[in-house]
């Protein structure tokens, strides 16, 4: 009996000091299915509170009451029964972000990663040029640009007015800000009814930082004129003119003129 006793009181010891343990690490773990902690009716990641029917099938609340409180899987009632296990495990549940080898050192929940990925000022931005591969955050992009293809962008600097000339088979121009190496890109493009111009900033949907910009083209006496905020983009492509667009009519600049001369300001919005 003794030694019994002594048995099952080592149990309890090692039992003891393995929860005491548990509760001082952090424990990493594998999800072979990350989808297990998606939401049975949206299929987006769960977030608290987090609710099930009798049968153990969970929801969010958002759906419980899309459903009008019955469980689509099972058609018991949904809505009223918390599921505190699968929360515990969510807030529980960190994970770094994506964009983690471009430099951001964020970890956060499981259900605030994809908010967190949408605003990342990491996201990854490509390099303008076609033949170049290079892909990293806009301020890493910046700095390859300069080092590597500094002969193929206009060196610019802020709230000053410069003029460039454009040929009719031109497509885009590229401009870096010499202060801080933020790249811009202009892009132009033939239309049937005359010349379509736009100006796009390389860089995060996230940033706080604006830029403006004033483009003018004159000719005989006549002057357009676009002001705008340069939309950021993170991969250059050839796209359509859209809205922010400066349209310059055909024959503007005179039929005998083969290029297209205009004078641009970018400035910081604040």
């Amino acid at each position: 009996m003794a030694g019994s006793r002594s048995s099952d009181g080592e149990k309890e010891r090692r039992s003891s000091v393995n929860s005491s343990r548990w509760k001082n690490e952090t424990m990493k773990v594998i999800l072979t299915d990350p989808q297990v902690l998606d939401c049975y009716i949206c299929c987006v990641p769960l977030s608290v509170p987090v609710y099930q029917c009798e049968n153990g099938h969970i929801s969010c609340s958002s759906c419980c009451s899309k459903v009008h409180n019955k469980c689509p899987s099972c058609s018991l009632p949904i809505g009223y029964m918390r599921c505190r296990a699968i929360e515990k495990v969510l807030e529980s549940i960190k994970m770094p972000c994506q964009n983690s080898r471009y430099g951001c050192k964020t970890t956060t929940n499981l259900n605030q990663i994809n908010e967190h990925e949408t605003l990342c000022p990491y996201q990854p931005c490509s390099c303008p040029l076609s033949d170049c591969s290079y892909v990293d955050s806009a301020e890493h992009l910046g700095s390859h640009f300069r080092k590597r293809h500094q002969d193929s962008a206009k060196s610019i600097s802020y709230n000053s007015r410069f003029t460039i000339c454009l040929n009719s088979d031109d497509k885009y121009c590229i401009f870096q800000a010499e202060n801080d190496g933020v790249l811009f890109v202009l892009s132009y493009s033939f239309e049937t009814f005359g010349d379509a111009v736009t100006l796009k900033r390389i860089g995060p949907r996230s940033s706080e930082k604006k830029f403006c910009y004033d483009i003018k083209a004159k000719s005989h006496g006549n002057v357009l004129s676009l002001l705008s905020v340069a939309k950021e983009i993170q991969r250059w492509t050839e796209d359509p003119p859209s809205k922010g667009s400066l349209l310059i009519p055909n024959e503007f600049f005179g039929s005998s003129s083969a290029q297209t001369i205009l004078e641009i300001r970018i400035w910081p919005s604040r």
